[in-house]
């Protein structure tokens, strides 16, 4: 947080303008050597020391201070924060709440309770804190005001009996009973907090806003903050609050007493019916118990049934193929213990089964659900080959999908018979066929589904608006030969030329997106930030790039294809420079993440962003967030960069703000070859 701070601060102006009340003890005020003092003056030098910023105080009368800060020569003011004045100001975090004393004079009662001010008259002086705290605080016609131009003069309505009470900040008041000009007034010990104190800045002003909430977030943290309320805002008046506290408490001791006598009568009731119900816990729970071991018994024999089975037993997750559960006949077979097998995946077992009898197994449980005597061959503890047959059959385990498989050894039955020995090779041959032609088949369905419904959308869309347009201009054509228009006809043929270059393109676009995923994928190590570089490097070179900027973190390696990759990095940085280059400064950074274990790459610019309402678009082939007139390009860019990424088993997302940028971040299922740690996640 702290580098975040320090960047922001390098954002502002050298010298932050501060304005404050110089009559508003404890919080600002200038002393008798015509220095600032006061709680928010220190907490101004360590908001400095915290993000760097320089920031000026000037003390000076507060209708002064908010005059200039109005009219933009200060940045920076602290006040209490009302509805009114959020029309003109943007407030931070609260960090501070101004104590509100009540006053009355001293030959009446002290108020003690809210349901006291309501016996007289408060006088409250005519301002917008002060306006905004009746508002919130003392709704209805409960209470009644006395609106007075200043302190000064609520403390004279409170001094010649216009009014009972004054409610008003202990900074003004105290200070005014400090002039001895109104000794028949004095404070009560009832202190109300009714308004949140804070920092101001313009409302344009959001970035400063942002940077004192994290610094105030610092500070609350740290205990600072709270160590300069304490030294700053204690009342001493805290004391007599507790002790007026603790004769309320001594008061309710006693009514709890009489509540305790009331309530041991119900308690002793209550614990009749405790007893009672007891009783009945007490059989339900002998029932229970009774219950459990009826099914601990059925369970042991269950497990008995399947621990001694002679046939090897397997429990394995659907999905991962890790390993669950295995009977002694399978530990005999595989040569191992049982705790050496379960949590291991099947893949990780390859002296047990090979690889291609695993595959077709999973294929045709994928196809069918299940399989029933399905031939594979198996490696026993002693090296030898087993003929097998493997039935399986998928259930849910405590919410996990599971399969159970049965592999029975036909080996010394196949040794027998010539015929048996025949019939399982040709159906071993068959099953190896029928689940290659299965995963095959499911591929090819997949992505040719997702290509023709992208590739018929696309058709539909932008070659008939073309289409509609060439049919127009070949009537007007026709016409205007008829009637000799020779100047016209050269115009429409020359626009007809035009629709025609624009489906060209089109068409162009539609191959280059089919045959993003088509290519087997030929993977290598790949150094990232040099492949961006280079990316970056022919963007430059094409013209593309103008004054864009570039920054690139630490990238971890990749595996994955060289050719794709690089087209991945030109489509991203090249969008990038395309929709920032109206900015001022225009930026472009890439950097990489670690989110749930998985290698994230992310691309930033500060460019025109997008509405996110439309983010389900952006990948579509031809949609377009942007007009073709204001940004030129065909519309399939993310597209190709989405299927590439998809062909690597990773994913591709994207997330915008209109006038602010755009950022995309990309993973590849292919493992991240690492350097060194991963890079943190930045900005």
């Amino acid at each position: 947080m702290t580098l975040c701070l320090g960047t922001c601060s390098a954002a502002f102006a050298e010298m932050l303008r501060y304005g404050g009340d110089r009559n508003f003890q404890p919080f600002e005020f200038i002393d008798e050597n015509g220095q600032p003092q006061g709680f928010q003056i220190e907490l101004l030098a360590e908001l400095s020391r915290v993000t760097g910023l320089h920031i000026v105080p000037r003390l000076d009368d507060w209708s002064a201070i908010e005059a200039d800060f109005r009219a933009g020569r200060l940045d920076l003011i602290a006040m209490s924060r009302t509805r009114s004045r959020e029309q003109w100001a943007a407030f931070s975090t609260a960090h501070a709440t101004p104590a509100m004393s009540i006053y009355h004079r001293r030959d009446t009662d002290a108020p003690v309770s809210m349901a006291d001010l309501a016996r007289g008259t408060i006088a409250v002086p005519d301002s917008e804190p002060m306006r905004d705290t009746r508002a919130n605080f003392f709704p209805g016609e409960q209470y009644r005001f006395l609106t007075v131009s200043d302190h000064a003069a609520a403390f004279a309505a409170l001094r010649d009996g216009a009014a009972e009470f004054a409610l008003m900040p202990r900074a003004y008041g105290d200070k005014l009973l400090e002039s001895g000009q109104y000794d028949v007034v004095m404070a009560s010990n009832f202190m109300l907090r009714l308004q949140d104190y804070g920092f101001a800045v313009a409302p344009e002003n959001e970035a400063l806003r942002e940077v004192l909430n994290d610094a105030l977030k610092v500070l609350e943290r740290s205990g600072q903050l709270d160590a300069m309320r304490m030294k700053w805002l204690s009342s001493h008046r805290v004391a007599a609050d507790l002790s007026v506290l603790e004769g309320r408490v001594v008061t309710q001791r006693m009514e709890l007493m009489l509540l305790g006598a009331g309530a041991a009568v119900v308690l002793g009731w209550l614990a009749l019916r405790l007893r009672r119900r007891v009783a009945q816990i007490a059989r339900e729970r002998i029932r229970r118990a009774e219950a459990e071991q009826a099914l601990q018994r059925a369970e042991d024999r269950l497990a008995c049934a399947f621990t001694h089975h002679p046939d090897a037993m397997l429990i394995s997750e659907y999905h991962s193929g890790r390993v669950l559960d295995v009977n002694d006949a399978l530990c005999r077979l595989a040569g191992a213990e049982a705790d050496t097998l379960i949590g291991q995946p099947i893949d990780a077992l390859p002296a047990l089964v090979d690889p291609d009898g695993l595959r077709a197994l999973r294929e045709l449980m994928r196809a069918d659900g299940e399989v029933s005597s399905t031939p594979v061959r198996l490696r026993s503890a002693d090296g030898d080959l087993r003929a097998c047959l493997v039935s399986s059959e998928e259930f849910q385990s405590d919410g996990v999908r599971a399969v159970f498989s049965i592999i029975r050894d036909v080996t010394d039955l196949l040794r027998d018979s010539d015929a048996l020995r025949a019939a399982y090779d040709a159906l071993t041959e068959s099953a190896h066929r029928q689940a290659e032609a299965l995963g095959q088949a499911r591929v090819a369905l997949a992505g040719t589904q997702s290509e023709m419904q992208a590739l018929t959308a696309s058709i539909s869309h932008d070659l008939r608006g073309p289409l509609r347009i060439i049919r127009g201009f070949s009537r007007m054509l026709r016409d205007d030969l008829q009637a000799g228009n020779f100047d016209k006809v050269l115009q429409h043929a020359e626009r007809i030329e035009n629709v025609a270059r624009r489906m060209d393109d089109i068409v162009e676009a539609l191959t280059r997106l089919a045959g993003a995923a088509r290519h087997p994928l030929e993977p290598v190590r790949i150094d990232m930030a040099a492949s961006a570089a280079r990316a970056w490097a022919l963007l430059t070179d094409m013209g593309e790039t103008g004054s864009t900027t570039l920054r690139i973190g630490e990238l971890p390696f990749a595996t994955g294809d060289e050719a794709m990759l690089a087209q991945v990095w030109q489509n991203l940085l090249g969008n990038a420079c395309k929709y920032s280059a109206k900015a001022e400064d225009p930026r472009v950074a890439i950097d990489a993440f670690v989110e749930d274990g998985r290698q994230w790459y992310r691309v930033t610019d500060n460019g025109a962003g997008f509405d996110m309402a439309y983010a389900g678009h952006l990948f579509e082939p031809f949609r377009r967030l942007h007009l073709a007139s204001e940004y030129a390009g065909s519309g399939v860019g993310l597209s190709i960069v989405q299927r590439i990424v998809r062909h690597h088993g990773g994913d591709i997302r994207a997330r915008g703000s209109v006038g602010v940028g755009a950022v995309f971040e990309f993973t590849l299922e292919q493992p991240a070859i690492e350097t060194g740690d991963p890079a943190a996640p930045t900005g």
